[in-house]
């Protein structure tokens, strides 16, 4: 018999029907389980969509679980639409392509049930940490704050050199992270539905958000060896290339300016951007979207800092 903890697990998904069930089963084969599963599916072919839900119906039988099918491929209003939903405080925003172990769901709690702990970032067994000290010369690591998970200048999401038991951080991966339903209701936050795409800072920018706040209150928000899962990054459906590159690029700058991070942080985000041009052309890549798409930005700041996107001219 599973032992079931009040915890709302809220899972988008769009055009992964074999990831989907592998995540549900492996959530619902620990030996501890979610009492409550929320899916937002934004599949695009129908025997898809009726597919997961036959999935869900079938081994959520336990415990509480909702179905909502989003026309809308939005990875944020999913997230919007799913924690509506949360009957628990304790909520994970889970991707539909990861492994949780048999203890993931029980140390979450664990390390939750400590009030001051308000978020977790989960962990990627799947992604080492990288041990080279080039990025903090490139702008993709900050040297200062290389012992906690921060948000660069260049609004990339970074891992602390080393994680221990209790490692702060300024934000959380999207694939597994924990948070309180009461305090985002509190704080008044939501994902932001300008980043209408699926792929690239729309959770940096919430858990970003929501670690900002947290700071205020002397609130905790974590990263933790206790807590791991594994990340699968399926490639049964992956954002197209050149829309990456163009959601890379713009919505970086969007949220430049609406965090006010200033000259700095702008200046930063140019050379790093131009640095991943090289980086591509030392791999035999291709840069001519990510050219594109820095093209793009130059002629249209002022639209894109309002959050009007075009990501694949």
């Amino acid at each position: 018999m599973n032992n079931i903890l009040p915890i709302s697990v809220l899972i988008p998904t769009m055009n992964r029907p074999d990831s989907l069930e592998r995540t549900l089963k492996k959530y619902m084969n620990s030996k501890f389980i979610p009492s409550q599963i929320v899916v937002i599916d934004q599949s695009v072919e129908k025997v898809v969509a009726d597919r997961n839900k036959k999935v869900l119906e079938s081994i959520a039988n336990e415990i509480d679980f909702i179905y909502i099918y989003q026309k809308e491929p939005s990875l944020t209003k999913a997230r919007n639409n799913a924690i509506k939903e949360a009957v628990n405080d304790i909520v994970i925003c889970s991707d539909d392509d990861i492994d949780v172990y048999e203890d993931t769901l029980i140390n979450a709690y664990s390390v939750m049930s400590d009030s001051n702990v308000v978020m977790i970032s989960g962990l990627d067994d799947n992604m080492p940490l990288s041990e080279t000290k080039m990025g903090y010369l490139l702008g993709f690591k900050s040297f200062k704050n290389r012992h906690i998970g921060h948000v660069t200048n260049s609004l990339l999401g970074r891992f602390p050199d080393r994680i221990d038991n209790e490692t702060d951080t300024m934000w959380a991966m999207g694939f597994f992270f924990v948070i309180r339903k009461s305090l985002v209701n509190k704080w008044n936050l939501q994902w932001d539905e300008k980043l209408t795409g699926y792929a690239y800072a729309e959770d940096l920018d919430f858990s970003y958000s929501y670690y900002k706040k947290a700071k205020i209150e002397n609130l905790k928000c974590i990263m933790t060896n206790r807590v791991r899962v594994k990340h699968l990054a399926s490639q049964e459906f992956r954002t197209p290339s050149r829309k990456y590159m163009f959601m890379y690029v713009l919505n970086r700058y969007y949220l430049s300016n609406k965090h006010q991070m200033g000259l700095k942080s702008l200046i930063s985000m140019k050379i790093s951007n131009y640095i991943m041009i090289i980086f591509q052309k030392l791999k035999s890549g291709n840069p001519k979207d990510l050219k594109d798409a820095i093209n793009y930005l130059k002629h249209h700041k002022e639209e894109i800092k309002k959050g009007k996107f075009i990501y694949d001219e």
